[in-house]
């Protein structure tokens, strides 16, 4: 499940009011305007996030929504994927300004917008700083100088830069491209209950859609894992039916000639709620993390 802005509030705020507390309940409406932060309390719910612990309305934690916490905390001090991501999004943010005509008056700009932040926190000024020196070094962008100031009047894509917004890679990728034609899986399944997740390079992709291959190989390589897990993951029959049908379209739709984003989007996120109830078991967690993975890299 890709989790938006309003998602991450509710979930941490659950989690903060119950200090990490499975049982204690939280009155969310106290707080927050329902008519706001609903959809996002049963985007949650739906996920299998939270649970609503009586009709009052206040809501408990599940073991997966204290497990996403736990993990979204951690990612969130990884400095090199803050980094990298915050690189990402400036060139995507002035490539926004780019097609609109617009030349923002400075990067200090840029954490006004909605892509300046990491996994819902804000980057700091300091990181803002340093990403666009790292950019204009690399000669991605242009613009003036100030003395004394880590920011940018004017900024501006180059040409290059405009490739680099345009390739659909992040900054690294574009400014280090891999000498092979980008990653590959296979999965063997041994029985029942072992999947094996491997790693070899036999999975091949023409396509037209613009979609990276290497990301359209990622959420193949998803589907296949959780279509032949499916039995292994002590869900219900209806369950495993479902997590089998999104299985197969998002691998078809990963394998077509023109597979279209927003449908890819779409399936990866339904096929990790699906395995949402399953995220408690060794095999499930391994699977929900790839589903993960698979989400982040096809939401760009």
């Amino acid at each position: 499940m890709a989790l938006m802005q309003d998602d991450l509030i509710i979930l941490e705020y659950i989690y903060d009011q119950a200090n990490g507390d499975l049982d204690a309940s939280v009155d969310v409406w106290a707080h927050f305007k329902e008519a706001d932060f609903m959809p996002a309390a049963r985007r949650l719910q739906e996920g299998g996030l939270i649970k609503l612990h009586s009709i009052v309305g206040d809501y408990v934690l599940s073991n997966f929504g204290l497990s996403q916490v736990v993990k979204l905390r951690a990612q969130r001090e990884n400095g090199p994927a803050r980094m990298s991501a915050l690189r990402s999004s400036l060139v995507l943010w002035l490539y926004g300004q780019y097609l609109g005509g617009v030349v923002p008056a400075s990067t200090e700009g840029f954490s006004q917008t909605n892509r300046s932040s990491f996994l819902g926190q804000p980057f700091g000024s300091r990181e803002i700083e340093l990403a666009v020196e790292y950019l204009y070094s690399a000669g991605l962008i242009s613009g003036v100088r100030v003395n004394q100031s880590g920011h940018m009047l004017s900024p501006s894509l180059s040409v290059r830069g405009i490739e680099c917004a345009e390739s659909e890679k992040t900054v690294s990728e574009f400014l280090n491209p891999s000498v092979s034609s980008g990653p590959t899986f296979n999965v063997r399944v041994d029985g029942s209950q072992n999947v094996v997740v491997g790693t070899q390079s036999d999975f091949t992709q023409n396509n037209a859609s613009g979609i990276d291959p290497a990301v359209l190989a990622q959420l193949s390589h998803f589907a296949s894992v959780a279509r032949q897990g499916a039995p292994s993951y002590g869900l219900e029959e209806e369950q495993q039916v479902e997590v089998a049908r999104l299985a197969e379209e998002l691998e078809a739709e990963a394998g077509g000639d023109s597979p279209d984003r927003g449908r890819l989007r779409g399936l990866t996120d339904r096929l990790v709620a699906a395995l949402a109830p399953a995220a408690g078991t060794a095999l499930g967690g391994i699977v929900m993390s790839l589903g993960e993975q698979a989400a982040q890299a096809i939401a760009g």
